[in-house]
């Protein structure tokens, strides 16, 4: 058995929109929430302020926001895609306790993979992941 932990490095900040977006309309969320959201990724843009000065506008094509009270649940929405996918995958053999299997916990962004055997289902694992 083993255990595999993953911190997505910057995950908050690398959450691409329209895949987040196909998310919550998988997911059964309601196209007018789905356009809300929608509205509030769109356009997106920075100034950064550098010795006083403001730069121009930077174009912000992913992430989500900063401070936007939906932001964390946005972002496990969209990694709960890969949840699903490593848990349905039947080639990545997870822990068993009595009738559950279980092959992952997830964090926020931190994901812990249990492998049942490490050496015949890591390689599936990194595929999805990858994939993801």
């Amino acid at each position: 058995m083993a255990l595999i932990f993953l911190d997505a490095q910057k995950a908050f900040d690398n959450v691409n929109w329209r895949f987040m977006l196909l998310q919550l309309t998988q997911m059964g969320f309601g196209e007018k929430f789905t356009q809300v959201i929608e509205t509030i990724y769109h356009n997106q843009s920075a100034k950064v302020m550098i010795n006083g000065e403001l730069t121009e506008s930077i174009d912000i094509k992913k992430g989500t926001r900063q401070g936007f009270p939906l932001s964390p649940l946005l972002f496990v929405l969209t990694l709960e895609m890969l949840n699903r996918i490593v848990r349905e995958e039947k080639g990545i053999k997870g822990m068993k306790i009595r009738k559950e299997e279980y092959k992952l916990q997830a964090f926020a962004d931190d994901l812990v993979f249990v492998l049942e055997e490490p050496l015949e289902t890591a390689s599936k694992l990194m595929e999805k992941i990858e994939e993801y």
